[in-house]
């Protein structure tokens, strides 16, 4: 929120949207019910900050499906901004989200699409049994077709794979910016190094933000005349009057600074949400006798155990601890 408010200082209004997989962790899904009503009560502060900063629109991902199709839709009652997905029907044969939204930016008309990658099988069966997806190229570009004529800027954001995304920037006309925030190649992560995460591809701005939330992907955009290709701010042989992009990315390290009612919010959602240890019937699991545990290891890695405890990990789950978190399935894979 800091950083919107840095922008606004500067005169600049942002134009904010998510390409998916921002609500849930499909890494950190426990079958435990205790525990997916943790992950609920933090999508929920989730949504909330959502909301605060005023985003336009977001993709529908994965993760987004972890508590199931229908979860996530009582959840969009709570979102002051849609969620899109133009290849999901549900078991009914309905459209659940909508494909695309039009609206307006600094006077501009702005369309946006989004579509996902066809997940498998498993993966349908799991978290929203009997939907179909249909092909999320074919998707797109019907939507674009339609709708492309009437707006001054196309926006497409999409877990896709890259093939699709290569396809979108050099067969269909009339997209601007593909949102990218995780490419597949098939069924292997294509993860995201320096070179990748903004570019132009066929004229085409091409924003990956990095996929831990540590960073925003950020696209300065001159438009001149609508649907024509972008052109770097760097590139000194662009012809006059061509449309200029400034891609860069913006780093939220820590000590940006902290917004006083995102700092309510987040405070809000600690004082009314208490973890605790769950009660012995209420898991599924029970503590293993073969786990071995730090002090195990350290009779063969006594030097390897001395920096550790000197670390800021040696002491992680203490902090856990201190603040009252230990029972957060958010907090603990890391801090333990």
């Amino acid at each position: 929120m800091t950083y919107f408010n840095s922008l606004a200082a500067e005169g600049i209004s942002p134009f904010i949207v998510d390409g998916g997989d921002w609500l849930f962790s499909l890494g950190r899904l426990h079958p435990n019910p205790l525990l997916q009503n943790q992950m609920l009560e933090k999508s929920k502060l989730l949504i909330d900050a959502y909301n605060r900063f005023g985003t336009a629109a977001v993709a529908l991902g994965e993760h987004d499906l972890a508590l199931g199709l229908d979860t996530l839709l009582e959840l969009t009652d709570r979102m002051k901004f849609p969620i899109l997905c133009a290849n999901l029907k549900d078991a009914d044969g309905s459209a659940p989200f909508p494909a695309s939204v039009v609206l307006e930016s600094q006077g501009r008309k702005i369309l946006v699409v989004a579509a996902l990658r066809v997940p498998p099988d498993r993966f349908i069966k799991k978290h929203c049994m009997g939907a179909t997806f249909s092909d999320p190229f074919e998707a797109i570009r019907k939507e674009v077709e339609a709708k492309r004529d009437d707006v001054d800027l196309c926006v497409v954001l999409g877990h896709i794979n890259r093939t699709d995304v290569d396809r979108l920037t050099t067969e269909l006309t009339g997209i601007d910016v593909v949102v990218e925030p995780n490419s597949h190649n098939g069924s292997e992560n294509t993860w995201i190094t320096e070179n990748i995460k903004t570019t132009l591809h066929s004229g085409t701005v091409l924003l990956k933000p990095s996929g831990q939330g540590s960073e925003l992907a950020r696209a300065d955009l001159w438009l001149r005349e609508p649907h024509q290709e972008w052109v770097s701010i760097w590139d000194e042989d662009a012809p006059v009057g061509s449309n200029i992009a400034d891609l860069t990315t913006a780093s939220l390290p820590p000590h940006i600074g902290r917004h006083p009612g995102m700092e309510r919010l987040i405070q809000q959602f600690l004082r009314t949400t208490r973890y605790r240890a769950p009660e012995a019937d209420e898991l599924d699991f029970k503590p293993s006798s073969q786990f071995l545990g730090a002090t195990t290891c350290a009779v063969c890695h006594p030097q390897q155990t001395a920096f550790w405890k000197n670390t800021g990990h040696g002491r992680a789950y203490a902090t856990l601890e201190e603040s009252g978190d230990q029972f957060r399935y958010d907090c603990m894979p890391c801090h333990v």
